[in-house]
């Protein structure tokens, strides 16, 4: 443990997450280290085994803290903007309506079919098939921009 501490530390720290959870996937690693100590047969692939365990480690650590946003208790019992803000609703249905114009104006009827899938939010619309490759959905956003832009002002469009 003392001939790989520094190089298991190194590699924890090069993934610069917070002092606990450095110390955390540290941990981890030796943790692990003592539950497959009798499974390692070769010792002298003892240090590769523990960089790939120390890597393996502070990636989940890191996806762990991306995950899971720490929230102040106050914060949680203070209520949230209200659903029922008639503001809200005209500014929302006016988006809609916006998008569902350019949708309209879509040449490519699969495009517009597609595009109206995504838009569908009524209980009975059917699920939307996610096999699209990224470059149809690229297309298809690309698309949606230019006729989003095509029926703005002039003066209303961002240089």
């Amino acid at each position: 443990m003392d001939r790989h501490l520094g190089m298991v530390n190194a590699i924890a720290r090069s993934y610069r997450l917070p002092a606990q959870d450095h110390e955390d996937a540290v941990q981890t690693v030796w943790l692990l280290l003592n539950q497959h100590l009798p499974r390692l047969r070769h010792p002298e692939r003892l240090g590769a085994w523990l960089r790939r365990t120390t890597n393996t480690a502070c990636a989940r650590q890191r996806l762990h803290r991306r995950r899971f946003v720490p929230t102040d208790p106050v914060d949680m019992d203070a209520p949230g903007p209200s659903q029922d803000d008639p503001e809200d609703q005209f500014l929302r249905e006016e988006r809609r309506t916006e998008l569902r114009r350019a949708v309209d104006g879509l040449t490519d009827p699969v495009d517009r079919r597609v595009a109206g899938y995504y838009l569908d939010d009524s209980p009975d619309a059917g699920p939307v098939s996610r096999r699209a490759t990224p470059n149809q959905r690229r297309h298809l956003f690309r698309e949606l921009r230019r006729s989003l832009r095509q029926r703005t002002d002039p003066s209303e469009r961002r240089e």
